[in-house]
């Protein structure tokens, strides 16, 4: 199998729901995630009342800046924007995270306030953890502990492309490497492609990209009649072929 479809395979295979109306489905949500792949299901039971999970709607505020709570968020279900303001007032999204991610992980390190804000983007499924209980669980779970790290390492490298192609990509580019992104993060399989299972409407893009709303509209189109680029719905949709 190529590595396209096997990957097509596992995100149709983590799209499937389960109600979390006990510890039985917290236990199988925390299994799911990637961060705990190496941990044993006799440790997780263990641990798992450390772990509370909550369901959030689209545009509801995680936390914003100046927040001082110390908590943790692994995204279960759905998607998350972190955005940062820009000294002129400007909304930049920093980071668009979705299942298998965790954010707000600055409180493991210290107890300043929030630089940041994150808002759910599509409806959501959140486990949260107090940054103490995480940080003593860390302690003990050497395994555990290299995937938080892992993951960490992920989003600098992300943070890291995001920078070069703000400063040398034109927009047009720009926007077609975060749509390939997002294709490959939060993707559902349809027929030639994957549909990129995030509503996102063109400001959202523009702030993704470091652009205007009426610039990104504008190349999205040329995206569309080069054939790079569809829609299904309200939905983009990345051709197979430009994910090989």
């Amino acid at each position: 199998m190529s590595g396209l479809g096997a990957a097509i395979e596992t995100l149709a295979a983590l799209r499937k729901e389960r109600p979390v109306d006990d510890d039985a489905n917290k236990v199988w949500y925390l299994r799911q995630n990637r961060l705990f792949a190496e941990a044993t299901e006799e440790g997780i039971v263990e641990h798992q009342h450390l772990f509370t999970m909550c369901e959030m709607s689209r545009g509801t505020l995680v936390f914003d800046v100046g927040n001082s709570e110390r908590v943790i968020y692994f995204v279960k279900r759905g998607a998350v924007r972190i955005v940062r303001q820009t000294p002129d007032g400007k909304d930049v999204t920093v980071a668009l995270l979705g299942p298998g991610d965790l954010f707000g992980e600055e409180s493991l390190f210290d107890r300043k306030e929030r630089t940041t804000h994150a808002v759910v983007v599509e409806d959501a499924l959140l486990c949260t953890s107090r940054a103490d209980d995480l940080f003593t669980l860390l302690s003990r779970d050497p395994a555990l502990a290299l995937n938080v790290a892992k993951v960490l390492s992920e989003r600098l490298g992300d943070a890291q492309s995001t920078m070069e192609d703000l400063a040398y990509a034109k927009v047009g580019d720009r926007i077609e490497h975060v749509l390939r992104r997002l294709a490959t993060e939060h993707g559902v399989p349809i027929k030639g492609g994957l549909r990129i299972d995030v509503r996102l409407t063109h400001a959202d893009i523009a702030s993704l990209v470091g652009s205007t709303r009426e610039t990104v509209s504008v190349e999205i189109g040329k995206l569309i009649d080069a054939g790079r680029l569809s829609l299904d719905g309200r939905s983009f949709v990345i051709p197979r072929e430009m994910l090989s």
